[in-house]
């Protein structure tokens, strides 16, 4: 338990950098360079990263069961979690009109797959994670509009009807990819969908 909440803690806190901790990022960046950041960030995000995953079905073995899901809600969490990796990829392909018009998609990804897992994981341990994560992606989100409102002079872009195809596509794609077998690979939970 103890592993996987220190690499929890470490992946936010890696996440957080540009957000939260902009003045220090500024004063590291000037002694280390940029290069030196981004791989020091990185670092850390994949240390948290592989905690987390090595240790989550020890970590959970610990929980207690507050609430079961129904059916409904579980489906309803398979459809928030397409709209979730349909954001989340759509900040890696620019020109997209999810990115332009949204400005923030990672985060708001984020913000839409904790709340749809907070529906469907009913036990102590998964409302502690989840609950954090969606506190997290609303702060941040909160925050980054804040410095892009305040900075944000650009001319409007033109988004690209083939980014944004690509976007919905790629994302559908990796949609169907968890529903089917990503979830009982990742975190050897197997979800309600024949194969």
């Amino acid at each position: 338990m103890t592993s996987f909440v220190t690499g929890f803690i470490i992946f936010l806190v890696s996440h957080s950098a540009n957000i939260f901790f902009q003045n220090l990022k500024t004063i590291l960046i000037k002694r280390v360079g940029s290069l030196l950041w981004k791989v020091i960030i990185s670092l850390l995000a994949i240390l948290g990263f592989v905690l987390m995953v090595t240790h989550y079905q020890e970590a959970k073995s610990f929980s207690i069961t507050l609430w079961s899901p129904g059916i409904q809600i579980l489906y309803l969490s398979y459809i928030l979690n397409f709209f979730a990796i349909w954001l989340l990829v759509s900040a890696y392909i620019p020109r997209n009109v999810i990115k332009l018009k949204l400005k923030h998609p990672m985060i708001l990804g984020v913000k839409t797959w904790a709340f749809a897992h907070l529906l469907v994981n009913g036990d102590t341990f998964s409302v502690f994670i989840f609950g954090i994560t969606l506190v997290w992606a609303i702060l941040s989100f909160r925050t980054a509009r804040k410095m892009v409102s305040a900075i944000d002079i650009s001319p409007k872009k033109k988004y690209s009807v083939h980014a944004s195809a690509a976007t919905f596509f790629i994302g559908i794609m990796i949609w169907l990819y968890i529903i089917r077998a990503g979830h009982e690979h990742i975190a050897g939970i197997g979800l309600l969908i024949a194969k």
